[in-house]
């Protein structure tokens, strides 16, 4: 099965500044990688490299098999993103519903379609409300189910959940794990929360500009070098099931 990224030795300098370097990886459908480590390590930039937004200058960068810059309209339908903040004018008089529309264009035009994508966030009550009206975590949750609408091979997170209380975002959480396991969606994700992580991931992936090191939630969250890169102690959260 191919991967659906794939990355080898990538270089990314902005300015005068290297900002990734010797960074590789693969993710294939039906993985949840979390890519982890401290504030300004490159995660984001890492992201906005895969979606075709920023540039590489050294190195391979495969998304969906293609070159960022060779991907179609249709292949980047393929693809569900939440950033960490949806970047527009927040005074704008916008509906919610207009907002989805612009994001999903005209196969999301019935109201009713628009109530199913918004159920999977439990948010159905936003779709008439003013977006400048939204709390942070409002607006999370429709950029979200906006993510989710179009039933992506990939997804690619960036801290989803900020500003989320804990019951949404546990719900969240499952039900992407639900779209990785029953549709082998394939799923990247930048985390702070190492107890997301442990309990949602399947591989981790720690950079620091440069790759550090990578394996499962359990041998990576335990090595000594966490706690180096964090400034304290990291421990992995051992989630149980009742029953």
């Amino acid at each position: 099965m191919n991967p659906l990224i794939r990355l080898s030795d990538v270089r990314v300098v902005l300015g005068e500044r290297v900002i990734l370097e010797n960074i590789g990886f693969e993710l294939a459908p039906g993985e949840t990688v979390a890519l982890i480590g401290p504030n300004g390590a490159g995660k984001t930039t890492l992201l906005r490299v895969l979606l075709g937004l920023l540039p590489y200058h050294g190195g391979m960068v495969q998304v969906l098999g293609k070159a960022p810059h060779q991907m179609t309209r249709a292949d980047r339908k393929q693809i569900g993103y939440v950033p960490q903040a949806l970047q527009f004018d927040r005074t704008m008089p916008l509906l919610v519903r207009e907002l989805l529309q612009a994001i999903l264009g005209d196969a999301f035009r019935r109201r009713e379609q628009l109530q199913q994508v918004l159920q999977a966030v439990d948010a159905v009550h936003l779709l008439d409300r003013e977006v400048r009206a939204l709390s942070g975590g409002e607006l999370q949750r429709v950029v979200i189910a906006g993510a989710l609408a179009t039933q992506p091979k990939l997804l690619l997170l960036d801290e989803p959940a900020t500003g989320i209380d804990l019951g949404t975002r546990l719900h969240f959480y499952d039900l992407i794990e639900e779209l990785r396991t029953a549709h082998g969606v394939g799923i990247l994700i930048v985390s702070h929360d190492l107890s997301i992580v442990s309990r949602y991931a399947t591989r981790v992936v720690c950079i620091h500009h440069r790759l550090i090191c990578q394996g499962t939630p359990q041998e990576v969250l335990q090595m000594p070098m966490m706690e180096q890169l964090y400034g304290h102690p990291v421990a992995v959260y051992h989630h149980h099931e009742e029953g």
